[in-house]
């Protein structure tokens, strides 16, 4: 068997477009056209239909809801607005009177400290007074003691001294 030299032709753009473009009107365009036609005949009116529906059977009632809204429930929120707003005063002013306190606070605590120091100072000074203080009482009562025990000395000197001027009156 020989072989035949094969002949290729070359394809070009336009051939390919042309041969698409009759596929295209043989099998595409008249499905198309049976669909277009189906779409018309038996969605549209259904479409129509639920159109209608629409319009005379639910969009009233979301007008009934819209006025139920505003005649009942945006009130409402416009009130709950106005007591947060309310609320919201009060709490800033809370806020304002804790600044305060705690102001009062911190100079209470820086006077206390002033106050504990000086009291500390005080106790100190007072120790060191208590300290002076028992010294001069225990001198005081050396003192005193000394006191007594020259008064006794004393006594007893007056009384030899009387005894010698009895002796001598006695011997004279």
């Amino acid at each position: 068997m020989k072989k035949e030299p094969s002949k290729i032709t070359t394809i070009s753009k336009k051939d390919i477009s042309d041969a698409l473009n009759e596929f295209y009107g043989k099998v595409i365009e008249p499905r198309f056209d049976q669909t277009e036609s189906r779409i018309q005949n038996q969605i549209e009116p259904r479409f129509d239909r639920i159109e209608s529906y629409l319009q005379k059977q639910i969009e009233p009632r979301f007008d009934r809801i819209e006025s139920y809204i505003q005649n009942h429930i945006e009130p409402r929120f416009d009130r709950i607005d106005k007591k947060l707003e309310e609320h919201d005063t009060k709490f800033n002013d809370l806020l304002n009177h804790f600044d305060q306190i705690y102001n009062r606070l911190d100079r209470l605590e820086t006077e206390y400290f002033s106050i504990t120091a000086a009291l500390q100072r005080a106790e100190d000074r007072l120790d060191r007074i208590e300290g002076k203080l028992d010294k001069e009482i225990a001198i005081r009562d050396r003192l005193e003691k000394e006191i007594a025990d020259l008064k006794q000395r004393v006594i007893t000197l007056q009384g030899r001294i009387e005894e010698i001027e009895t002796r001598l009156k006695t011997i004279s």
